[in-house]
């Protein structure tokens, strides 16, 4: 009986849904705002190397003050988060992921579904980006969990020539590292390493930036911080240092390297903090 009456309740919820998927899957938002296909975000890093950041679902939380998995609510970090989305600095590339507006082909039903159910961050994007500049696809650092069918071995080639030859100082949790078998970076000339923690680490930004600018500035500051890693993009890009929001990368691809199979239960462990 209970069962009965759950289903009876989320019926609404249900449908709610089943709408809003067939509105995106029609292309209802389509080109609502300027943002390039992971192919020609590639092209543009590749092309012009410069710090850029990333934002998904996770920032878009915290900016409308929730907390998430990487993050405890906080209000000045979702005030800074907003400025970030927002600014039109030359020199500095946003990400928002394309498939949030655009339909494609060949994503995973983990992703499929989680695409249908979209319409508050949909809503929240095409209200405060800026209309002024094209956005990045967001994306380019997890499509071995996004998609099913793709051709990986072409994306991690070319992504692979934007860190090969560097010289990167890596910014990550404690932990990010642990369980890598496949270093992405190991085509780079050299490494180092600053760690910081794995959830909430906007707690520490001023440690971190410190920290960051105390490095030799032939090196780029690669971050995997959760929402404090647009932050610390942000701020060291206007101290003249390249950053870089690699965010899932590394995991991506050894996951990629290894093969693992990208169950439903995979990919939700996957996105969880290390």
């Amino acid at each position: 009986m209970r069962k009965y009456i759950k289903k009876i309740i989320n019926l609404p919820k249900r449908i709610y849904r089943g709408i809003e998927g067939s509105r995106y899957r029609r292309g209802k938002y389509r080109n609502s705002i300027s943002v390039l296909s992971a192919s020609q975000t590639i092209d543009k890093l590749l092309e012009a190397q410069c710090s850029f950041c990333r934002f998904g679902d996770g920032e878009i939380a915290v900016m409308r003050g929730e907390g998430i998995a990487f993050q405890k609510a906080d209000r000045g970090l979702g005030e800074r988060l907003l400025e970030i989305l927002q600014s039109e600095d030359e020199g500095l590339l946003v990400g928002i992921n394309y498939f949030y507006l655009n339909p494609v082909t060949g994503v995973n039903g983990f992703t499929r579904n989680f695409l249908n159910c979209l319409q508050m961050q949909r809503r929240f994007l095409i209200k405060n980006c800026s209309k002024k500049r094209t956005y990045i696809d967001a994306a380019i650092t997890q499509m071995y969990q996004n998609y099913n069918e793709y051709d990986f071995d072409a994306h991690f080639k070319r992504l692979q020539k934007l860190f090969e030859g560097q010289k990167v100082v890596l910014i990550c949790g404690e932990n990010v590292l642990s369980d890598i078998r496949y270093n992405a970076l190991d085509v780079c000339k050299q490494i180092q390493y600053i760690y910081g923690p794995s959830r909430d680490a906007y707690d520490r930004h001023d440690e971190l930036l410190k920290k960051a600018l105390e490095t030799d500035k032939d090196f780029i500051v690669c971050v995997i911080l959760g929402p404090e890693a647009k932050v610390l993009v942000y701020d060291l890009f206007k101290h003249n240092r390249i950053a870089w929001d690699i965010g899932h990368y590394l995991k991506d691809y050894d996951s990629y390297m290894r093969q693992q199979p990208r169950t439903d239960a995979a990919i939700e462990q996957f996105f969880k903090p290390d």
